[in-house]
Parts: C-alpha cells; structure tokens; sequence
C-alpha cells in the first residue's frame, strides 16, 4: 500500500488541481476516491493519439490502454523517497493526464499514418475549454513520409468560424518537432485561453504534454507550483 506521507501529497496535489478547475467531472468525488481510482484504472488516459484509434495502431501491436495508474501506484510504492522529496509540480504533471479533457499526452516518438494529423487535432481540440471547435477536417501530406526520411510535413485543414484553416504536424524522422500550437494560439488569441506545453524533458523526457490556461492560471501555477512551460519553437 502507498505510504501516508507519499498518499497525502497526491490528494493536496488533487485537490489544489480541482480548485483549477481539473477533474470537473469527478466533482460528485472526494480527492482521495479520485486517487484510488486512478491507482485501479477506473480513471485511465490514452499516451499517443494511435492508442484513442486502434484501429489505425500498428499492426505488429495489439492496442489495449496502457494502465497508467496501475505503474503510477508501482513506482510510489517501491520508491517512495523520491514522492516525499518530488516537487509539486512533478506530483502535478503524474496526476494532470488523468483528466482527458485538460490534458494531452503525446510521445515526441510517434506512429506515422495518415490519420495522425487529425487525430491529433481532435485531441487538442477536446481540451480547449470549448473555445475551438473544428470541423470538417481533412488532411494531405506536404512532404510524405518515406522508408528514409529526414523530415515529414502534414497538413490538417478545418473549418473554424467560418473560415477554413490549416496548422503543419512536422515530423523529423519519427519524432514531432511541431502539432501546430503556435497557429492555434492566434486562431483563438480573442479568447481568454491559449495552448501551452509543458517543460518535462528533464522529468520525463520525450513527452509532449500539452494544457489549455489564462495566462493568469499560468502564473498562478508557476508561482505557487512550479510549473514550467516551453517556449514554442513552431
């Protein structure tokens, strides 16, 4: 079982998370009835937008969700000197994938196939707050991928108040260097709300983990959490 000093620090990490508006559909829940369910996978999420689409994951694969939770609980367990000494912002960052629709997930190592762009886009599209919703999405390949490929370009275009759009899904080698945030940010600048990804290489390495905030929330979460964010490159 999870140690009590380590288990009390992901509850006050719950329940700081849910006065920031995480977790909203759990509200009929106590922080420490989340906790146990993520630890049984009753509260699970999709790493990688192939594995929210099996039928378009690799073939040599056979696509079941990835119990989170279940490792979540492993590590704590057989190491808990490292949760008790943990910053909060990495307590954070291993609870925040929980809740599907603040938060994506996407390995930097991805599989490439052409229902990848708007894959993604739908993903980035569900945990916008409501403030961008596209639709009749399409996609083509500016530069397509390749046996030996360096670099990898994707269109996604959509229709978004009532104008049509496009971002690039830039792929080098098998890598994501860019999911177009940068484009999304100024198509929804009026609003409130702008995409941020998250600052982990020295955590968790090659994961994007992306966030829809005010900027207020921002700093508020930088001040009081830690939090760290990259700076767009795209």
């Amino acid at each position: 079982m999870t140690g009590p000093k380590v288990r009390e620090r992901f509850i006050d990490s719950l329940n700081y998370l849910r006065k920031m508006d995480f977790f909203k559909d759990y509200s009929n829940l106590t922080s420490e009835e989340i906790l146990n369910k993520i630890f049984y996978n009753e509260i699970n999420y999709a790493s990688g937008w192939n594995y929210e689409e099996p039928s378009i994951s690799p073939p040599h694969n056979v696509w079941e969700p990835i119990p989170h939770g279940f490792y979540l609980q492993c590590s704590i367990e057989e190491k808990p000197e490292h949760w008790v000494e943990a910053s909060d912002f990495e307590i954070d960052l291993d609870l925040i994938p929980f809740d599907t629709k603040r938060v994506v997930v996407e390995p930097s190592e991805t599989w490439i196939d052409d229902n990848m762009g708007p894959a993604i886009l739908r993903r980035l599209a569900r945990i916008s707050r409501g403030v961008f919703r596209p639709t009749n999405i399409s996609s083509k390949w500016l530069i397509r991928p390749r046996e030996r490929r360096e670099r990898t370009v994707q269109e996604v275009s959509f229709n978004f108040r009532g104008e049509r759009y496009s971002i690039q899904i830039i792929l080098q080698e098998d890598y994501i260097v860019s999911i177009g945030l940068r484009e999304l940010n100024e198509m929804i600048r009026d609003t409130r709300y702008q995409y941020y990804s998250l600052d982990i290489f020295k955590i968790y390495g090659d994961r994007i983990i992306v966030v829809v905030l005010t900027e207020e929330e921002k700093e508020k979460l930088m001040r009081e959490r830690g939090w760290r964010f990259r700076s767009f490159s795209d």
